[in-house]
Parts: C-alpha cells; sequence; structure tokens
C-alpha cells in the first residue's frame, strides 16, 4: 500500500507513530472484535487515501461496485452485475436496487460517477488521481485541460453506470475493488467540507459505520445493519492504535487481541502453532533515490547503491520472513524476473562510486535514509546503513519519523533516500509499474521516461505472454537503466487466529474480511 500503502497490521512491517492510549476493554463483549492497527488513521476521505492504516478502516465503512471473494475473483458489491462491450472499451455496471446508504438513501450510479470525478478533480489533489487515467478524457480532466463532462463516465439511469476506456481492459472490474473508487456523497461533503469522515457526520454504505474516533487511540465500528441470516456475527469492530509489534503480541496473549500480526523475529517461535496463518502477498519492500537530489542525481551513485545489497543476508537477519527480492514486480504476478534488478557486486559497486566522483567514499556529501518509526523498518534502515558503510565506505544519517509526518514529508520535501512499500490494488504488475509513470502522484523519484511509458501503454493492449514480457522490459528500464529503486523483499503476512475466531480471511493484496467473522467463547469438541 505512498499508496504506499505500507503492510498493514498483518503484515511483517510495523510502523509506529506515538504511544498509545490503550482503550478500556472491560466492557467489550463477546461480539466485539479487537485488533490493532500501527498508527492512528491518516484519513478516512478514500478519495485522498494513501496508506493501509487508512484502509483498514475504510474497507470496513464503505463497499465499492466490485469487491474480490476469498479466492481472488472478482464479485459484485453495489454492482450485482456489468456488461462490456465487443471492444473491451465500454462497461456498464448494473447498481442492486437494495444497495443504500447507512441514511436509508439508495445508492445510485451518479455517487459513483461523482466519486470517480472527485478523485480526478485537481482541486482534490490526490495521489490516486492516475489510477483512472484509463478513462476516456481523465488525465486531461485531471491536468485541468478538460472539463468534467469530457470524462467517460455517464449516468444513464439511476442505477446505470457507463464508462468508456480509451484501450481495451477486459480487467477493468478488478481495479474497482479498490476503495478510492467507492461511491461519494457530495451532499454530504458540502455540508461538512472539513468534518465529513467524522463519527457525527459520517455515512457510509458498508457493513459497519464509525461509531467514535480517538486519535491515536482507538477506532470503534458497529454493524450497520444486524444480519437476521446469522446473528451471531460480531457487532462491533475495535481498532486499537498500538505502534510496536511486541505490544500488540503480547495483549494477544493476554487475550485482549483477538486476531494479531505477528513480526518476523517471532516466526520461528510460532512457525508450527496451528494458529499462524502465513499469506505471501503481492507486495514489494523497496528503497527509493529521488534524481533530484544529489548526490543520487548521479546515475554512477546509483547504480553503486544498487549493487550493494546483499538480500539474502538481509532475509537471514528477518529469518526468512521476508523473501528476498529483487525483481520490482513481486512472485506471482506476470512480468516477475528475479534478475530484474542489480544484484550483489562489490567491485563493481565500488567502481560505479568512483566513476560518479566518490573513489572508496572520500568526498561523499551528506545523506539521510529516512524512514517510518518502527522497529522492524528501523531494523531495515540500520542494515542498509551499515552496508553502504562496509561496501562503499560512505556514511549515511538515518532519521525516523512518525507515519503521518513521513508520508506529508514525501509531498512536501522528497527526501534524497527512503523507504517505501507497495501492496497489489489488483492482481497485476501493472498496479506495481504505474508507480513510475509520467504523471503519477505516487511517482517523488523524479524520475520519468517516454519509453518507459510506452511500454505500459502497449501492455495494456495485448495478452500474454506479450504483455508479462513488456512488463518485464519496463522494469527493467526502471531498476537497471534508470535506477531509481532498490527492491528488496516481498511481505508476507503472519497472523495468529485463534480457534475461537471463525469465518476470518485475509487476500494477498492485504486486506482482512471481517464482516462473516464469528467470535465463540469455546471450541466445540473441546
Amino acid at each position: 500500500m505512498t499508496r504506499f500503502r505500507p503492510l498493514l497490521i498483518s503484515v511483517v512491517f510495523f510502523l509506529s507513530s506515538c504511544t498509545p492510549h490503550f482503550h478500556s476493554l472491560s466492557n467489550l463483549k463477546n461480539s466485539d472484535l479487537v485488533l490493532a492497527i500501527p498508527d492512528d488513521p491518516a484519513t478516512l476521505d478514500w478519495n485522498k487515501a494513501t496508506d493501509g492504516n487508512s484502509f483498514e478502516i475504510i474497507s470496513n465503512l464503505m463497499q465499492g461496485l466490485t469487491r474480490f471473494d476469498r479466492h481472488q475473483n472478482v464479485a459484485g458489491a453495489d454492482a450485482d452485475s456489468w456488461t462490456v462491450d465487443p471492444t473491451g472499451r465500454r462497461f456498464i455496471f448494473h447498481i442492486r436496487h437494495s444497495a443504500s446508504w447507512n441514511d436509508g438513501r439508495p445508492v445510485l450510479a451518479e455517487d459513483y460517477r461523482d466519486s470517480f470525478l472527485r478523485l480526478l478533480d485537481p482541486r482534490t489533489a490526490s495521489p490516486y488521481a492516475y489510477y483512472l487515467f484509463d478513462i476516456v478524457n481523465a488525465q486531461c480532466f485531471d491536468e485541468g485541460h478538460c472539463p468534467p463532462s469530457s470524462v467517460g463516465v455517464r449516468v444513464l439511469a439511476p442505477h446505470r453506470l457507463e464508462v468508456d476506456l480509451t484501450h481495451p481492459m477486459r480487467n477493468f472490474p478488478s481495479l474497482l475493488t479498490n476503495a478510492i473508487t467507492d461511491p461519494v456523497r457530495l451532499d454530504l461533503i458540502r455540508a461538512h467540507p472539513s468534518h465529513w469522515t467524522d463519527p457525527r457526520y459520517f455515512v457510509g454504505n458498508g457493513l459497519f459505520t464509525l461509531v467514535s474516533w480517538h486519535h491515536d487511540a482507538y477506532l470503534e465500528l458497529r454493524r450497520a445493519r444486524p444480519s437476521p441470516e446469522n446473528p451471531r456475527l460480531v457487532s462491533t469492530l475495535t481498532f486499537l492504535v498500538i505502534p510496536e509489534p511486541v505490544t500488540q503480541l503480547t495483549l494477544f496473549l493476554q487475550h485482549r487481541l483477538d486476531i494479531e500480526g505477528i513480526p518476523s523475529f517471532y516466526i520461528k517461535k510460532y512457525q508450527n502453532s496451528p494458529e499462524l496463518h502465513r499469506i505471501p502477498q503481492l507486495s514489494t519492500i523497496y528503497y527509493s533515490m529521488n534524481i533530484r537530489r544529489a548526490p543520487f542525481d548521479n546515475l554512477h551513485v546509483r547504480r553503486a547503491f544498487a549493487m550493494s545489497v546483499d538480500r539474502g543476508r538481509l532475509e537471514r537477519i528477518f529469518l526468512s520472513a521476508l523473501p528476498q527480492l529483487s525483481s520490482f514486480i513481486p512472485r506471482g504476478l506476470s512480468g516477475y524476473d528475479p534478475g530484474a534488478a542489480y544484484g550483489l557486486d562489490i567491485p563493481m559497486a565500488r567502481k560505479e562510486l568512483a566513476l560518479g566522483g566518490y573513489p572508496g567514499g572520500r568526498g561523499f556529501p551528506p545523506v539521510t535514509l529516512v524512514f517510518p518509526e518502527g522497529t522492524q523498518s528501523r531494523i531495515l534502515a540500520t542494515f542498509m546503513q551499515q552496508t553502504f558503510r562496509e561496501v562503499l565506505g560512505v556514511t549515511i544519517k538515518l532519521r525516523s519519523m512518525e507515519w503521518k509526518a513521513f508520508l506529508a514529508g514525501l509531498d512536501s520535501h522528497t527526501p534524497a533516500i527512503y523507504q517505501s512499500g507497495w501492496i497489489a490494488d489488483y492482481p497485476d504488475a501493472m498496479t506495481f509499474l504505474s508507480l513510475m509513470r509520467t504523471g503519477s502522484g505516487n511517482n517523488r523519484t523524479g524520475w520519468s521516461d517516454p519509453a518507459f511509458d510506452r511500454l505500459l501503454d502497449r501492455a495494456q493492449d495485448v495478452e500474454e505472454p506479450l504483455k508479462g514480457a513488456l512488463y518485464d522490459e519496463a522494469q527493467r528500464l526502471m531498476l537497471r537503466k534508470a535506477v531509481v529503486a532498490i527492491p528488496l523483499s516481498q511481505g508476507v503476512s503472519n497472523i495468529l487466529v485463534p480457534p475461537t475466531v471463525i469465518g476470518y480471511w485475509h487476500n494477498a493484496m492485504g486486506m482482512d474480511s471481517l464482516g462473516s467473522v464469528e467470535k465463540i467463547s469455546k471450541i466445540p469438541g473441546m
């Protein structure tokens, strides 16, 4: 998840902030499910959200036209069906007549049109606007050159939405599983422009509604509509803001948390536990280099840093809980290539640094590596600091930042080198490569290459195996010719789920399914 969906509670990279104020758990009923998130959500405005903490909450308050089922198949949510024309460019979504907001108002096609246009509107300044650039005139509108009426999103009837694309894209419904495209109520936004996501004004269309949000402490969500078919489903979700994974684990062992993502250094202890669920993620953990800031405006320096990293050693430090990755496209997706990025080559790394004007590291300017707070982020940063000192003879400083400040800093003053991470929005390599496309709000490296953009455009118009080959060619251009990122590891969700919690599942895109969860007081047969 940058939208940078930073690998949330169940993932091995925990991002922390300030000291938590623990919510009293003494009055929770058996129908309550208690979980932890490592930091306060940056926002609950889904058109602007970019981080996993925010989307963990939003995904329980809202739903979109489509969703992923537990087998990663696209299924209907607000849309009960959709059609695509023979060209693969025009979709018509049929919204369920029973779909409604939690204040009783029907969900209408205009709510989705308004959301798409708001996401694209330059006044919204969403880093994720590029996500809908496949729609006719979407990019033109985002750049301020076209009116919103020219964008290929039309309301055909109260419950029928038409979307026109610039090219064939039969997997377009999978993009709409992303919460950034969930419907919006402009009447509520206009009535409370700065506070419409506050609990007293918030109206969603999902399974749960927002009851309270005590910043940096906890959030409470309550089931919007009781389920007559299954009254045992949990009625309340409580998300505690707990920065440190060890503290989370302690509370889980005290039965104060119901589900817990565990840090990598505890994997061996629990590897044989029946409670441990290990789900490989479609995610990439990497370091970004800002080519607009010295010394990373020097290609030789970027190559030297990229060739210095021993990914195998890093994997051992994390006890194999973070599989090494030398491809920007993770395993499990077409285009994955274990040789896409530079591997460890100490002699060449030193030669490249010398070619860059810093033989043996002499004269190398001050550099600060910036990363979000958290134990495992610091372990990674310390490893990289030691690596660059041992291999290149350069000393870099480390700076950790509270999560919201870290996100804000990426936009206001992008660091020279900084930790990044991305988890798939949908199971296709385009969700990773489009991060680096020209004009992407998530591309903070300062790099742009029309050749890279053209490869992505071509990949959209072809089928496998050519699509995968074009994806790989694009990532090699980024990782070997431009060298703006250093892929390091692929995420894994390591989650402890006790037998008293049933109906829970977690997908490779890092999202939890909590709507069908039940808690039982004792295990049947015991």
